[in-house]
């Protein structure tokens, strides 16, 4: 079974100088308080990876183990069901928090238009839908990663069943490990956009004169 990881870049934060309250510094404000806002989506990275790493000890040792090992089949899988429940908690915060980042961010929609240079309008514009962008890929990263643990959780529910058969099981496992798939790729769309907005932010302050080089 292919395991994944929901990784987390955290926006950049940066170094500015006062814009004494103008619609520039303002935006800044919105901007870095995003940064606070997703430290904790950042906290529940380390306790998930390392969930997914105990859950992949257990099903190695599972697949190791053979069917004549039944009852601890039915105790590591168990162990496995309680695993994937604490994954889908942690996934339940992690989106708190983006949803707060998300409602800071939509702050700056009202201050754009007060910007005076039509240049620096459009690049806040292209910035905004960047980052709207990113919190709609984190949509499809979440409802994919709560799609692989539906998947992993029909796995363990099989090996309890002490009747199973071996093309029935395999059969989910592919099932699940499709389903990897996309989180893998909706991953890497999020880190992308992440990527494309922390140098956009960046480019943006020093062209309005609110970043220290």
């Amino acid at each position: 079974m292919k395991k994944r990881h929901l990784a987390a870049i955290l926006l950049a934060s940066s170094a500015f100088i006062s814009a004494c309250g103008s619609p520039e510094e303002q935006i800044h404000k919105s901007l870095e308080e995003t940064v606070v806002l997703e430290k904790d989506f950042e906290k529940q990275q380390k306790p998930l990876m390392k969930l997914e790493k105990e859950e992949k000890s257990l099903f190695d040792e599972m697949m190791n183990l053979g069917m004549k090992k039944f009852d601890e089949i039915v105790s590591l899988s168990d162990k496995a069901l309680t695993n994937l429940d604490k994954r889908e908690e942690l996934l339940a915060k992690e989106e708190e928090a983006m949803a707060a980042s998300k409602k800071e961010f939509d702050k700056i929609d009202g201050l754009i238009g007060k910007l005076k240079d039509d240049q620096l309008k459009g690049k806040a514009k292209e910035l905004q839908e960047l980052m709207n962008q990113r919190y709609d890929s984190h949509k499809q990263l979440v409802k994919a990663y709560n799609e692989a643990i539906k998947q992993d959780r029909k796995v363990y529910e099989l090996m309890k069943d002490k009747e199973l058969k071996l093309e029935t099981l395999e059969s989910q496992i592919e099932s699940a490990n499709q389903v990897q798939e996309d989180v893998q790729a909706a991953n890497e769309l999020f880190n992308k956009l992440t990527d494309q907005f922390n140098e956009g932010k960046e480019k943006l302050y020093k062209e309005a004169g609110i970043i220290s080089d």
